[in-house]
Formats: C-alpha cells, structure tokens, sequence
C-alpha cells in the first residue's frame, strides 16, 4: 500500500522566461525521443541509516528536505509551456510513502524507484521531480528521488544530492544557491549573452569546414540502432597511466583513442566529434543546479600520427571546444543550415575524474586484458549515429557506444570499442 503526503513548498519568486541555452538543448533531446524519453529520468535511492546520514529519521524530515530544495532550486518547481519556462513560486508535491519490514525495506526502495522512474513527465504541468520513502518500525530507512533531466544534467546533480543529503541529516544548506536558470536565460538574452554566443558561433564557423560532407558509405537502409558496452579494468589502468604521463585528463586520453580509432575506420585524417560540456567552470554555474551543458565541436588532426600526438593535439582541440560550447541553439541551427556537413557523431564522458593518473606497471595492465567484456543491448532509437558514453565505473574503463548499424555496422561497432582499448594498452605499455 503506498500512502501520498501532501508537502507544501514556497520559494523567493515565480516568473516565466524564455529557456536558458542549457535548458534547450535538454528540451530538444527530450523531444527526439518522445515517446521513450523516460529513458533520460535521473534516479537514486539513499539508504538512510546505512550511509550513516542519520538514524531514527521521521517522515517529516524527508517532507522538510523535499520543501527545502523545492524551495531553495527553482529549477525543480519549473514546467515547459509553449517552449518556455515557467516558475512556480509556491505548491503542492505528494511524496509517496511504502511501508515495508526492515528486511524487505531495501527492495521495496528499488520497486518505488523503478515505479516512479519508468514514465516520463508531464512537462507542462508535473513537477519535474518525483520522491518516495520506504518506512520500517516507524522510521525512513530509504528516501527515493527521480529527476527530470529539464531539472539538471550530469554536472549539477551532485550540488543536488549533496543538498538533499544535507537536509536528512538535519543540516539543511544555508548558503545561496549559484545562478538559477531563470537568471542564465535572461543573462543570456542580453546584449553581453549575444556578444558570448556570437564569439563562440563564429568559432564554430571557422571549423565547420573540417566536417566532411559524409561521415559514413551510406547504404540507403532505414536507420537501425543498437548499444554495445566494453568494460575493461586494462583500459582503466591504461587511461590512468598515459594521462600521468602526458599531464592532461583522463577524459582528454579516452577521447583521443575514440578519435583516432574513429578515423581510421572512416578513412579520415582529421576527427570531428561534438563532446558534451558540462560548462561548469564558468562564474556561477560550479554549483547550479539548473542544465548548462551544450555540445562543444572537437577537431583533432589524425593523420598518420600514434595515439600520444593526437593526446596532445586533442587536449589543445577540446580546450577550444569547451571555452567554445556556450551559445544560442537557435543561431547554431541557422549557422548549420548554411553549411552541409555530418555532425552525426558525438562523444560525452559521464565521470568527474583527476586530472591526472599515477604511473601504471606494464605487467598489472596486461594482467588485467583477460578481464576485458563486451555486451550487447537493442535500442529502438537514438538520436545520432554515433554515440560514444564513458560510463562513471569504478576502476574500469567502461564504454558504451550507440550505433546506427545500417552505417556503422555491428562489426564495426565491436571493431572500434576494442581498438581503442587497443590503442590505449599499447601505448601505455610502451617507454614514457
């Protein structure tokens, strides 16, 4: 049986705005999936007690973290109508209570989490978060949160957790929050939020002419997805060890190796991948919570060249591509329309990882190639033709890459996630 508590919540302001940039081009990903775009819900389970957060939590401290944030994050107490965001500034959400034994407390979480998360949202007129509690012998045990992904990306969920971790401690975030979404899209409307867009358009007209018309030898067969995910702990180390080496970031090495690899199955001398920015190094956006990710285009000059020359060359074309990736949608789409070139493929690490690793034997990397695993999964859809994940993984390398197949063929797939294991091990192992 799940009971619904009625939690009411005021914040500092309601307004209604045009979309932030970030906001836009969630809401555009959004709309390529429809009607699967359940799939981009955020979710997680805390285990209340067993995380040592608190002990002996009541309800009403779940009830008064959900009003806190609620109040504290405009971003969740904001609908999409007409294609613009409206702000709350007072309201109504129900948080869902399960009762359960202490023994089944843990899976009656993950039944709530998976009950809560597998539909998608009304936009317009759901607030973009959902919450459930899982309550034995008269306390919470386990709190649930799944997150609209219009609410925030990869790069402000953890200012959202903490905040949310905060308040079942009892120590509810006092501090204001960093810019809120409404402040960005009007900031971005203004004649300094033009001249931003307009710089960082123009650099991208400068390196569209290094997109090639074609990307792949089309087949005139209809678009046919699928997801393959290599999992390598060799990998890992290997990445670790060639960013040590090269002083640069994990991310700048596995983006080199897709880079590469990607290239030579296309017959490219120069890899063009749109990366995913986070965004979060500029003034107020560390700790927002709102979407300020956009795609950022990577140029990278392949060649003939080994793996630590494109390393180099990739960390001075992903620098440009980051300081570069902060704009207008809408002109982009007007910048694009002039030129016809293939953007089809698109690279995004989901970690948060050091900028550099510490040195690696040779002989634990090559202990670890037998541990290396692939998996196959069916995708109704996606969005692109090439889509390259680096999943958040402990201690592995772990790959996950969309493919259109009637383009980029299963064995092609298979081909380029084990080259660029390939690649990254062996020039680990060679001599720094």
């Amino acid at each position: 049986m799940t009971e619904r508590v009625a939690v009411r919540f005021a914040g500092g302001r309601g307004g209604e705005c045009q979309l932030s940039w970030g906001q836009t081009a969630i809401w555009r990903a959004i709309q390529r999936l429809v009607p699967d775009d359940a799939s981009l819900n955020m979710s997680w389970v805390t285990a209340i007690e067993d995380e040592g957060i608190a002990t002996s939590v009541p309800v009403e401290r779940v009830t008064g973290t959900v009003a806190h944030v609620m109040a504290r994050h405009e971003s969740l107490r904001t609908n999409v109508r007409d294609g613009r965001q409206v702000v709350a500034q007072t309201g109504v959400i129900e948080v869902h209570l399960v009762e359960a034994a202490r023994h089944t407390a843990a899976e009656a979480a993950q039944r709530l989490r998976h009950a809560l998360a597998a539909p998608a949202f009304d936009y317009a007129d759901e607030w973009p978060l959902r919450v459930g509690m899982v309550r034995a012998d008269g306390v919470v045990t386990h709190a649930v949160f799944v997150i609209c992904h219009l609410v925030t990306d990869r790069g402000g969920l953890d200012t959202l957790v903490g905040d949310v971790l905060s308040g079942l401690a009892g120590t509810p975030s006092a501090e204001p929050p960093d810019r809120q979404p409404y402040d960005l899209a009007l900031h971005q409307a203004s004649p300094q939020g033009r001249r931003q867009s307009a710089k960082a358009l123009r650099y991208w007209e400068r390196h569209l002419r290094a997109v090639p018309r074609q990307r792949f030898a089309e087949t005139g067969a209809p678009p046919r997805y699928t997801s393959a995910t290599l999992s390598s702990p060799a990998g890992d180390l290997a990445v670790s060890a060639l960013a040590g080496r090269e002083q640069v970031s994990g991310s700048t090495v596995v983006l080199a190796a897709a880079a590469l690899q990607l290239a030579r199955q296309t017959g490219a001398r120069e890899a063009v991948l749109q990366v995913i920015v986070s965004n979060r190094f500029r003034p107020g956006l560390a700790g927002s919570v709102g979407p300020a990710s956009q795609d950022g285009l990577c140029v990278v000059e392949v060649g003939d060249d080994d793996l630590r020359t494109v390393i180099r060359r990739t960390a001075q074309a992903s620098m440009q591509a980051y300081l570069h990736a902060q704009y207008d949608p809408e002109d982009l789409d007007k910048l694009l329309a002039e030129h016809d070139v293939d953007l089809s493929c698109s690279f995004n690490d989901r970690r948060f990882d050091a900028q550099t690793g510490p040195g690696t034997p040779a002989a634990d990397i090559r202990a670890e190639l037998a541990r290396t695993t692939l998996r196959w999964e069916p995708v109704e859809q996606y969005g692109a033709r090439y889509f390259l994940h680096v999943n958040a993984v402990p201690r592995v390398l772990d790959l996950t890459l969309f493919a259109d197949v009637s383009v980029f063929p299963e064995h092609a797939v298979e081909a380029h996630l084990r080259g660029i294991e390939a690649l990254l091990v062996a020039e680990a192992l060679q001599p720094a």
